[in-house]
């Protein structure tokens, strides 16, 4: 005798009400948000990746608050742990360095409690990229005391050690940030080099050709021939906020939602590039006001089929304000920040 099946009854997700509430938790971060990114551009050392480990962080964060009992005292710090952690996740799991473990037998300095003795060396203004060169938790210890002026306890708090091996991390990356501004030698990772460093990406054949189509596409306002561009499953995701899948997807939502006859803005492309990197920046102006002078509104950047002169993820960076400001105004460009959320 045979049983039939039963077909599972439907779970009921209020959609609206999960994206209300992750919109309240965006907008209620929006002033500390800066400094996480800022935090998180000198772990990662690009623009792109900066602004990915920041969306990690948020949504573990959301996830992470919506289990406390207690209230987070200081959101900021909060975040920076979280986005530490989340890094030093990524390496472990990419086997990109093996990561020291502040408990090993000699990374503890004594810590008397008096004041830092050891002199900074005003990284933020003056060393930039070199930060790369330091091993992860080096960099986390440089960036927090240097450039986020936290104290050897708050910094062990945040890295679950104490001010003692902290105090040691600092003495170690100072003195290889001090070589590697005098152009002394660099001590390389297990791999011979620097872990967690940003690189110049390596854009697949026929990259500008298929991004300056897209520009075309966008300037001649053809949602047709912009869906076109894209795979059969190919996406679109709006840092941060949605996603889309497959041709009717991304024709009825992303292009017809900023191209469409019911847009409020007008919109012009074009193609720059960017640390390495061909992108699309958009340039917006009122419909109804046509003569104000035009900003750019967002940065979009995709990725290529493999072996296929099509797209197969389109990311826009509209709500990614810290993203906006450091591409547009590092060309030189006027540009406009939009929040952090749709909804």
């Amino acid at each position: 005798m045979s049983v039939a099946a039963t077909k599972p009854e439907p779970v009921n997700i209020q959609a609206g009400e999960l994206r209300q509430a992750r919109r309240n938790f965006l907008v209620a971060l929006e002033p500390v948000r800066p400094a996480v990114y800022r935090y998180c551009r000198r772990l990662t050392g690009t623009v792109w990746d900066a602004e990915d480990l920041l969306q990690e962080t948020l949504v573990k964060a959301l996830s992470d608050a919506s289990q406390r009992h207690e209230p987070i005292s200081n959101v900021e710090a909060w975040l920076i742990r979280v986005a530490t952690n989340t890094w030093l996740d990524t390496l472990r799991r990419s086997d990109r360095t093996a990561l020291q473990d502040f408990s090993e037998p000699g990374a503890d300095m004594p810590d008397d409690g008096a004041a830092d003795p050891l002199t900074s060396l005003e990284v933020e203004s003056a060393l930039g990229h070199l930060m790369l060169v330091l091993p992860p938790r080096e960099r986390a210890c440089v960036v927090l005391k240097d450039v986020f002026n936290y104290s050897l306890a708050e910094i062990a708090e945040l890295l679950d050690t104490t001010a003692g091996a902290v105090k040691s991390a600092l003495h170690r990356g100072r003195g290889t940030l001090a070589a590697a501004r005098a152009g002394g030698s660099v001590p390389a990772d297990d791999d011979g080099a620097a872990s967690g460093s940003g690189t110049t990406p390596t854009q697949p054949e026929g990259h500008p050709e298929l991004l300056r189509r897209l520009a075309d596409a966008f300037n001649s306002y053809d949602i047709d021939a912009m869906v076109s561009l894209f795979l059969t499953g190919g996406r679109t995701v709006v840092i941060g906020n949605v996603s889309e899948t497959g041709h009717e997807e991304i024709r009825t939502g992303s292009m017809t939602h900023t191209f469409g006859p019911d847009a409020a803005e007008l919109y012009r492309a074009s193609v720059h590039r960017y640390d390495g990197e061909d992108v699309i920046l958009l340039w917006e102006r009122p419909k109804d006001a046509p003569e104000t002078p035009e900003v750019v509104a967002d940065v979009l950047r995709l990725s290529c089929a493999l072996g296929e002169p099509l797209i197969a993820e389109l990311r826009w960076y509209f709500f990614c304000p810290e993203v906006l400001a450091e591409v547009a105004g590092g060309l030189g460009l006027p540009f406009k920040t939009n929040g952090v959320s749709y909804f």
